[in-house]
């Protein structure tokens, strides 16, 4: 028997096992037997039978090669198609109006013997898988399918199956295997070392223990499973005892199950104990992350409201540098419109300055020429009362003259040359008057039009003064509307200034806050550390528990065989099995 067979579950092994010693004493030297497994779908009979034909159907798939998917109670077979069909443990899940179809199934399909084995309808069986099942969820918190099963469907009536068995030709032999007592002790311990990971490898040693030293003594009355065997057309029945050894385990078997048990229990406390630190362990780390996530969630929290007062102050910033730049902008066009107000206005000035002192020099010409053709008409006015007197002298003297004209013939000669210059001269005189007098009129008339201009200099003067007194005012508003609008935003500038150092203080609390945190959460994970090497520690003691118990197992390699000690032994095991037996009824009893 190979060690992957010996370290299956002890309950596997003993079926399995069982049925196929039965099967090579059945077929003793004869040829190889074609044998049908019903509900086998995992094989395993092939991993002890290695030397028959074996065929599998199931109704539920698997990887096993050859497997048929088929209804026990509805095979997909021909009448007498196999030498044997068995079924391991498979009837009591098949439903109890089921279960003579599936009886009568193997029956048409087996040539010469059928073989059921499993639990069969029995009170003690039924009171033993109770309390297995409540020791699966009392202690490792699971309920076991097939168990359930059992207690849904009933276990089947063995005096009913050998009944129609019987009915249908058979001869029948019923092989009990599996005390009751020791099968519900070892089931506990076997599931209790499958449950734990760390167990398990041991576990392997525990199966390999019984399936080696216990197994082929371990049919004393009660047993959990009979094997029914029926045989058909002459066919022989097998003998047990040939197989079996007598049902008292040997001497010394026991030795190291007993220092087992101890350290079982002892590992159980102290993974009782971790377990609850464990727990608690979990708890804290898990309250722990559940802090730090919270942490980091206030954080996210703080790093965004940070970012987004920063984003605000920048944006404010950017308002406040962007209409700095706008009042600068407009101060600077304010500054270039007086500016050249100011020059246009210069100008002006200048220009009407220069036009008034231009209007000055022209009329101080004008008032000149004036003066001076004044000055000339009354020297022309002069003369000409001169002349005017110079005619009456003149008649006078013609008078004289006429008188004394031949005396002075030629002095009146003389008198009328000077007289007709005289006229020529008063005539050019006449005309330059005349001239002087159109020059005057039009002196006047340009003098006029002098002052008309001059008055709407003066009044486009004036105008320019008012509009630029108006500018001024628009200006000087302007100015103080930008002069209240500055204020506004310097006081904002600085209600920001306050608001942002506000800010940043919280930023400092917060980052003080979450240093805190920072040093909290390291403390944490100091702590993590320790509870992880506490845990190393535990894991440690474990494993030296693990040792100890492989170095226990190991014990089972020397067990003793001597024959004259057996029944002494067997009779201080068989009391100390019902001394456990009741104490087990008392622990594991239902509750009601």
């Amino acid at each position: 028997m190979n060690d992957a067979v010996l370290a299956l579950p002890f309950d596997q092994y003993q079926r399995y096992r069982l049925v196929s010693d039965l099967l090579r004493e059945l077929r003793g030297a004869g040829p190889q037997l074609h044998v049908l497994d019903v509900g086998g779908r995992t094989a395993v009979l092939r991993e002890f039978l290695d030397d028959a034909r074996i065929d599998l159907v199931d109704m539920e798939p698997s990887s096993s090669p050859g497997l048929v998917l088929g209804d026990g109670a509805r095979l997909p077979f021909k009448d007498a198609a196999f030498d044997v069909v068995c079924a391991f443990d498979t009837l009591e899940h098949v439903p109890a109006p089921l279960r003579a179809a599936f009886v009568a199934e193997c029956r048409r399909v087996a040539r010469r013997w059928v073989i059921l084995a499993g639990p069969y309808a029995d009170e003690r069986v039924a009171q033993a898988e109770a309390l297995l099942q409540s020791f699966l969820k009392n202690k490792l918190g699971e309920a076991h399918r097939y168990l359930d099963e059992h207690r849904q469907h009933g276990l089947p009536e063995r005096a009913a199956v050998e009944e129609q068995l019987r009915a249908s030709g058979a001869r029948i032999a019923a092989i009990p295997h599996g005390n009751l007592e020791r099968w519900l002790v070892l089931q506990c311990l076997s599931m209790y070392l499958d449950y734990d990971p760390a167990l398990r490898e041991l576990g392997h040693d525990f199966q390999r223990w019984y399936n080696a030293a216990l197994y082929a003594s371990d049919h004393a009355a009660p047993c959990y499973r009979h094997v029914v065997v029926a045989a058909f057309d002459g066919a022989a029945l097998p003998d047990a005892t040939r197989l079996l050894a007598p049902p008292v385990a040997p001497a010394g078997a026991f030795s190291p199950f007993a220092q087992l048990t101890p350290a079982l229990l002892a590992f159980d406390a102290e993974r009782d104990r971790w377990r609850a630190e464990r727990r608690e362990f979990e708890r804290v780390v898990s309250e722990l992350h559940e802090d730090v996530e919270r942490h980091r969630v206030v954080m996210d929290g703080l790093v965004a409201d940070k970012r987004r007062l920063e984003g605000d102050l920048e944006h404010v910033v950017r308002e406040l540098r962007d209409e700095g730049e706008r009042y600068r902008a407009a101060m600077d066009a304010l500054v270039a419109d007086r500016r050249r107000l100011e020059g246009d206005l210069e100008r002006v000035c200048r220009d009407v300055e220069a036009e008034r002192n231009g209007f000055r020099a022209a009329l101080a010409a004008l008032e000149s020429d004036l003066g001076g053709h004044r000055a000339a008409l009354a020297l022309a006015h002069e003369e000409l009362g001169g002349l005017r007197t110079r005619g009456e002298r003149a008649g006078r003297l013609a008078f004289e003259l006429a008188t004394l004209r031949k005396a002075f013939d030629e002095r009146n000669v003389e008198h009328e040359r000077e007289a007709a210059a005289l006229r020529k001269m008063l005539g050019e005189r006449e005309r330059e008057l005349d001239g002087e007098r159109v020059a005057r009129a039009d002196t006047e008339r340009d003098l006029a039009g002098h002052r008309a201009s001059l008055a709407a200099v003066q009044a486009d003067l004036a105008g320019h003064r008012s509009a630029l007194e108006a500018e001024r005012a628009q200006a000087q508003q302007q100015r103080d509307a930008l002069e209240r609008d500055l204020e506004g935003h310097r006081e904002a500038l600085r209600a920001t200034r306050v608001q942002l150092e506000e800010h940043r203080q919280a930023v400092a609390d917060l980052s003080a806050d979450l240093a805190g945190h920072r040093r909290a959460v390291e403390s944490l994970e100091r702590d993590l550390r320790g509870e992880q090497a506490s845990r190393a520690q535990v894991e440690a003691a474990l494993a030296r528990s693990d040792g100890e118990l492989r170095r226990t197992l190991q014990l089972a390699g020397g067990l003793e065989n001597s024959l004259a000690e057996r029944e002494l032994v067997y009779d201080a095991l068989r009391r100390e099995l019902r001394s456990r037996w009741r104490n087990l009824l008392r622990v594991f009893r239902p509750m009601r």
